[in-house]
């Protein structure tokens, strides 16, 4: 099972660099590891510089610029391979661990890695499904060895530093503490009772994972930044903006697997509730609404809730049918004859399934970054503020740092819904669009070939096209050029 999740975690991590933001959270490292300094406020931007962003995931950072240095962009699709593989193969040891069936628990590994497959990028976000399993493995493991508690702050501590879903995690230790004030029971069939032992011992906890959380060069604006992100907050607009923190479409085929992993594992544990822990229940819920609400959430819920319903699968399906699903550790059940073909059978098909996309995607020559036109403007002397698209921001950021500073990239957040907006104007040419670049002191630019900006600059008697190729064009203002 560990191998299967291995090889099926290396699958969807290989291929090409995809992710248009990998390359200004490598900027962010190499800078820290040059500079030997964590900074708290933007230098790569003109329309946001000096604008406060904790470094969320400065941690990562480093660690992606270094094997970076190491062996070059190599390095980082490795290093997605080793982390997809790593959460993948864990999930495999916890899952039988949890005395899941084998059947039952390859079927759900191929799931969860069909599922993940679009989110697995070289970012921070993929240490997320690592930190998540070890808090609930520590949660679990403290039912039987209660000093294993007091090791989740030490979680925190390292989870403020690695990526800024720490928020979830807190709302995890969350769960837990009402959990225990509920008695801690293995089921909820079996009755709930008030526990004041557990709930001050729970509570203890959480306080001391907030304590750890706060271990960060941003102290407590970390937290407060984060909470920003959710429903009502002032980063909320992201959700409109970015397509990674959209809804995702579950009736496309596309996203079956990711339907049936969340819609799926909710109807099973609301069925089979009464066998389940009210901390497995809250668990549950909170995944399923992130993962419902953000499309870049696919991956840690299927795989949290995967770590949930397996075993409750596993309890049903063995009732049904224990000649098909055979023995488990701690089975009684003998294993029978079709067990083995039919476990062979799921996992050639889960591998084949996966491997298919992921050779397609490599077979593509699509050059997802604009590389002819940053060499052209690294050999031309270009004065002044840039346009720049918003997707092609963090390579641009790689490439042109310090010469040159963007006008946005992924960090939509920090530039906040003003500028957001102005951009947007600028791109699709609206009215006013001439005046919004004087705003921002733009006197050139890069634009993607096919948008409404470059067909204005092309009739604009303001502006000219310095350089095109059949992705880019490069434009300047007719004053500055002439």
């Amino acid at each position: 099972m560990v191998a299967l999740g291995v090889l099926l975690g290396g699958l969807i991590g290989s291929g090409h660099v995809r992710s248009y933001d990998v390359w200004w959270h490598l900027q962010l490292g190499q800078d820290i590891l040059r500079t030997h300094e964590i900074g708290l406020y933007d230098d790569y931007s003109h329309s946001a510089r000096g604008n406060f962003r904790p470094p969320q995931q400065w941690l990562f950072e480093v660690l992606q610029a270094a094997v970076y240095g190491g062996v070059g962009e190599t390095g980082l699709v490795w290093l997605r391979m080793v982390l997809a593989a790593a959460s993948l193969g864990l999930l495999g040891a916890l899952l039988i661990r949890r005395r899941s069936a084998y059947l039952a628990a390859t079927a759900m590994l191929v799931l969860v890695a069909s599922a993940s497959m679009p989110n697995v990028t070289c970012r921070p976000h993929l240490v997320m499904p690592l930190l998540l399993l070890a808090l609930l493995s520590i949660l679990i493991g403290s039912n039987k060895r209660r000093w294993l508690q007091w090791l989740t702050p030490l979680v925190f501590v390292l989870w403020a530093n690695l990526h800024a879903s720490l928020v979830l995690g807190l709302g995890i230790v969350g769960a837990w503490m009402v959990y225990r004030a509920c008695g801690g029971g293995d089921k909820i069939g079996d009755g709930l009772r008030w526990s004041g032992q557990g709930l001050a011992e729970a509570a203890g906890v959480l306080v001391a994972s907030l304590a750890g959380s706060m271990v960060n060069p941003a102290g407590v604006k970390l937290l407060t930044y984060s909470l920003k992100y959710l429903p009502g907050g002032e980063y909320e607009y992201a959700a409109q903006a970015v397509q990674e923190w959209q809804a995702p479409t579950l009736g496309s085929f596309d996203m079956a697997a990711t339907t049936l992993v969340l819609v799926g594992g909710a109807l099973l544990i609301l069925l089979r509730a009464r066998q389940v822990s009210v901390f497995e229940l809250l668990v549950v819920g909170l995944m399923v609404v992130m993962g419902l609400r953000w499309g870049r959430a696919a991956m840690p819920a299927a795989i949290v809730i995967a770590w949930v319903v397996t075993p409750v699968l596993s309890e049903w399906l063995r009732g049904v049918s224990p000649a098909l699903l055979g023995w488990s550790r701690g089975s009684e059940n003998e294993p029978e004859k079709l067990l083995p073909p039919a476990l062979v059978i799921v996992m050639l098909v889960g591998v084949a399934a996966i491997s298919r996309p992921v050779l397609a995607k490599r077979s593509l020559d699509v050059n997802l970054f604009p590389v002819a036109a940053t060499d052209w403007i690294e050999s031309h002397d270009l004065a002044g503020n840039m346009y720049n698209p918003y997707h092609w921001g963090g390579y641009l950021i790689h490439r042109l740092y310090p010469r040159h500073r963007v006008f946005i990239d992924g960090r939509v957040d920090m530039y906040g819904e003003k500028v957001f907006k102005d951009w947007l104007t600028l791109r699709e040419a609206r009215d006013g669009w001439e005046e919004i670049a004087s705003k921002y002191g733009v006197k050139w630019g890069l634009a993607e070939v096919d948008v409404a900006l470059t067909e204005a600059v092309r009739s604009s008697a303001n502006w000219q096209v310095m350089y095109e190729d059949p992705q880019a064009v490069v434009f300047v203002r007719r004053d500055l050029w002439e």
